[in-house]
């Protein structure tokens, strides 16, 4: 008897006021399906059908649009084919197409790793990396033991005596197809190895730059058939290593995934030097001329240390501040010493919080699950940075805080702005894509003992507002104005080279008592007992940055003030639609 064992759904953000009405003929998108490379050999069509999709990010989720949908199919026998193909009704593209066709030769499977868990929302910490006991019992202290994860990116090869017949990478559920050419017999291998990265091993004394991992291996495979992988499947306290190369594979693809810079000639390979022996406690990106590694750019991590009582660093934010260094080197050509340092660590740091979605660097990095790295939202820092306390030590890493603490803030205005779902975190970091192709190395800030580098500046501001803007007129105003100005003005940057009025928010009709609408069960833009118990909770668990309903000590700060501004505001009825 048939029955339903499973079923599951994606879904996408709906656009304000409903979906556009399509500007593209049935006719035209079925001519544009026919024109495809794929739709040339097809004979036979269905009749268009109009839907709504959307591009299936890796993370977090986007907004649907019409196309419309339509079949086409041809050939007979071994020859038969038959396509699905979507076509954007407001542009004509093509944007997705898929076979109906079951390769009979197909070998499939899934590739799984034990890996650290990093929690996709981990405020306002994560979860830790890979440590070998004794560390405090860490495993169980600090739920850091090592779980199965799906690893997408992973590169499957088949070989037939030593010659390659088909490669494929894993998809974001672990899954791969490859398409044998008859039932030949061959043998299987899965590599840590992605589209833009190789994973190496770091650990062998004789070799500074690392080795290739030996990959998993299943031998005599005979089409059609399945073949699963998993990697690390024994993990225990005393092979960190093992996990912090699955970790490795698992972050740096997650890190790709956000940034979306997939295909970009500007960016090489790198290489993951997992494990380095002859270094503890640490993560570096070194280049070439620092180095003289035999190619591009290589992000170093060091493997955990009882001695030390630190982690491997081979895990989640390490990894995207590493690669942080290695974006700004090579698709922005800025050099990560002398001006640019501030720049490159501010950047660095600000791409792993936005990745991983926390207010920590580092977390459990050493001596204990509750110590990291860095913690820019309680720095105090604000423009210009000098070297005194708090930055009295470790000079660009410090000053670097004053740019990772204003996108912090950006990202809490967002998710204030935009209460549904991901939306707010989605919206940031469609800005902050936008903004990385306008960065450019802040001018130095006049301290006590001369002028220094700075992480941020109003050129920064400007920079930002610029990525915002939808009119080429930055003086009106920009889509998140409101959101951008404070976020700066909390850390003393200003526009004043000309003046920007902000327009309608979008926050309650805009008007500032009813700014914090933090509960939206009972409705948008509807200011209530929820709003305000919402609002105590994020007031005494986020702290700073939470909150700026009043701006008598300036905007961008908050405190006292801006919560007895809610306070006045609920009881002075509040409730604008």
């Amino acid at each position: 008897q048939s029955r339903v064992v499973y079923a599951s759904g994606r879904i996408a953000i709906r656009p304000q006021g409903g979906l556009p009405a399509p500007t593209v003929t049935p006719g035209q998108a079925l001519a544009a399906a026919q024109a495809h490379p794929t739709g040339r050999a097809l004979t036979a069509w269905s009749e268009p059908e109009l839907v709504a999709i959307y591009d299936d990010p890796p993370l977090g989720s986007a907004e649907a649009y019409p196309a419309w949908k339509c079949a086409g199919s041809g050939g007979a026998g071994a020859a038969f084919q038959s396509h699905t193909f979507y076509v954007d009704a407001l542009t004509g593209e093509v944007v997705r197409t898929h076979s109906n066709v079951l390769n009979a030769f197909d070998i499939t499977g899934n590739v799984k790793g034990n890996a650290t868990p990093a929690d996709t929302n981990a405020i306002p910490k994560e979860k830790l990396g890979p440590n070998t006991l004794p560390l405090s019992n860490l495993w169980s202290e600090c739920l850091n033991v090592p779980a199965p994860a799906d690893l997408s990116n992973v590169l499957i090869l088949a070989y037939r005596q030593q010659t390659l017949v088909a490669s494929a990478y894993t998809d974001s559920n672990g899954n791969y197809t490859l398409d044998v050419p008859d039932t030949m017999v061959v043998d299987i291998e899965a590599h840590l190895t992605g589209p833009m990265w190789n994973v190496l091993d770091g650990s062998l004394p004789n070799e500074p730059w690392g080795v290739p991992l030996d990959p998993l291996v299943e031998s005599g495979v005979t089409a059609p058939n399945t073949v699963n992988f998993e990697f690390n499947p024994t993990p225990t306290p005393t092979n960190d290593g093992e996990t912090a190369f699955v970790d490795a594979q698992l972050q740096i693809d997650r890190t790709l995934q956000y940034l979306d810079l997939w295909d970009i000639d500007a960016l090489p390979d790198v290489p993951l030097v997992v494990n380095r022996d002859s270094v503890a406690c640490g993560a570096w990106f070194r280049r070439p001329a620092t180095t003289g590694a035999p190619f591009p750019g290589v992000l170093v991590f060091s493997p955990s240390s009882s001695f030390f009582e630190c982690a491997n660093t081979a895990y989640s934010t390490w990894i995207a501040h590493e690669y942080g260094h290695f974006v700004l080197e090579y698709l922005l050509g800025i050099d990560d010493y002398i001006e640019g340092n501030p720049l490159h660590e501010g950047f660095a740091d600000t791409l792993a919080h936005l990745v991983y979605d926390t207010e920590v660097i580092g977390q459990g990095y050493i001596l204990g699950c509750d110590n990291h790295r860095r913690e820019p939202l309680l720095s105090g820092l604000t423009y210009p940075v000098c070297p005194v306390a708090p930055c009295t030590v470790g000079w660009a890493h410090c000053p670097g805080q004053l740019l990772s603490a204003t996108w912090l803030r950006i990202l809490d205005r967002m998710r204030l702005r935009y209460p549904q779902g991901t939306e707010g975190w989605d919206r940031t970091r469609t800005l902050f894509l936008d903004w990385i192709y306008l960065i450019q190395v802040p001018d130095r800030a006049t301290c006590a003992i001369g002028d220094l580098p700075q992480s941020a500046d109003e050129g920064t501001l400007i920079a930002v507002l610029t990525a915002d803007d939808d009119d080429d007129t930055l003086a009106n105003g920009t889509p998140h104005c409101q959101q951008i100005l404070a976020a700066f003005a909390a850390v003393n940057i200003t526009p004043s080279s000309f003046p920007i009025v902000c327009g309608d928010d979008g926050l309650n009709g805009s008007a500032r008592e009813c700014y914090p609408d933090f509960d939206a069960s009972t409705g948008v833009g509807v200011l209530d007992i929820f709003d305000y118990l919402a609002f105590q909770s994020l007031f005494l668990e986020r702290g700073l940055q939470a909150c700026d309903c009043d701006t008598s000590t300036g905007p961008g700060v908050c405190d006292m003030f801006d919560f007895i501004c809610f306070q006045a505001a609920f009881a002075a009825g509040c409730n604008k639609e």
